[in-house]
């Protein structure tokens, strides 16, 4: 068994970083490519640093509280629809793959920094949250599966399909991710209701993934939403009495419960404070759910530290 796979068996919590496109967005005058994003500032030395920066304030946060930290590559994007658009190739763009988890490799291999977990980042082809835009899973499995082969073989410890909208893309995702042979997990944004943003109940896409993909993910992910939202889901995938709760273990929690395009139309960081902000996300853990705990839009390295606080037993 992997070493990430024994942290997520343990029932320990582990922390996972915070926003990072929103930060370079509102904590810098740093422009990012408008189809790549974070992924074009790889081969850029300014904004290498600054990804730099933003990742270690994350590591920092579970270092100085004695926790395991999962941080994803800055890759999101970084799949062949989006790398047209910028005009990169397939060889550019496997590059900018292994050279992410590269970066990533830096923080894992310091051992000051103690237990780090590399999340090899895949993200729907599409607009995360336009359902509308999603691949069919056999168009998927092909799409992603380049992505997944250059984040597996520069050494990723997991692969994690993040904001998936839809269902039939997710599970595309989830075989291409599993035919690399590492562990995977796949992370769905949800509507307001809890539900994922294609309309299927949470624990009706759970179980529909556990039984197709020929191996199953390592566990689900909650992404890009207020924890409130995440209450929501968690409450009525308990009420569907199966065993889809237990396997949705991980929330990266928006700072906001306003809707991402409102987030950033605003033109500014929006999120609870910190310690609120912790508070509503630790509420949610749970040994046998939800143990991986973090953040996504609005979060920054503050919104960590206080959750890392009471993640390690000695808030107040």
């Amino acid at each position: 068994m992997s070493a990430y796979l024994d942290a997520l068996a343990s029932g320990d919590p582990l922390l996972t970083d915070g926003g990072i496109e929103t930060r370079v967005m509102f904590e810098s005058d740093y422009e990012m490519d408008p189809d790549l994003q974070v992924a074009a500032m790889l081969a850029d030395q300014p904004g290498r640093e600054l990804l730099g920066s933003i990742y270690s304030s994350y590591v920092r946060a579970g270092r100085d509280r004695g926790l395991p930290v999962v941080i994803g590559t800055p890759t999101f994007r970084a799949s062949s629809n989006f790398a047209a658009r910028a005009g990169v190739d397939a060889a550019g763009l496997a590059a900018m793959n292994a050279d992410a988890v590269a970066l990533h490799r830096g923080f894992r291999d310091e051992p000051d920094n103690g237990p780090v977990f590399i999340a090899g980042v895949l993200g729907p082809s599409g607009d995360a949250y336009l359902p509308g835009e999603s691949s069919n899973a056999t168009s998927a499995a092909a799409y992603h599966r380049p992505q997944a082969e250059a984040l597996a073989g520069a050494g990723a410890d997991f692969l994690f399909a993040a904001t998936f909208p839809a269902v039939d893309e997710a599970a595309g995702a989830g075989r291409a991710m599993a035919a690399t042979g590492l562990p995977y997990v796949i992370s769905f944004v949800l509507g307001p209701e809890g539900d994922v943003l294609d309309g299927t109940r949470l624990a009706a896409a759970v179980e529909r993934l556990d039984s197709e993909l020929p191996e199953p993910p390592a566990t689900y992910s909650i992404s890009c939403v207020h924890p409130s939202v995440a209450a929501r889901a968690m409450e009525r995938t308990r009420a569907a009495g199966n065993d889809a709760v237990a396997r949705v273990g991980e929330l990266k929690a928006n700072g906001s419960p306003l809707p991402t395009d409102r987030l950033i139309a605003l033109g500014h960081a929006e999120a609870d404070p910190p310690e609120v902000l912790a508070e509503e996300i630790w509420a949610l853990y749970e040994p046998t759910g939800l143990r991986v705990l973090g953040g996504c839009c609005g979060t920054t390295d503050a919104h960590m530290r206080a959750l890392a606080s009471l993640m390690a037993g000695d808030a107040g």
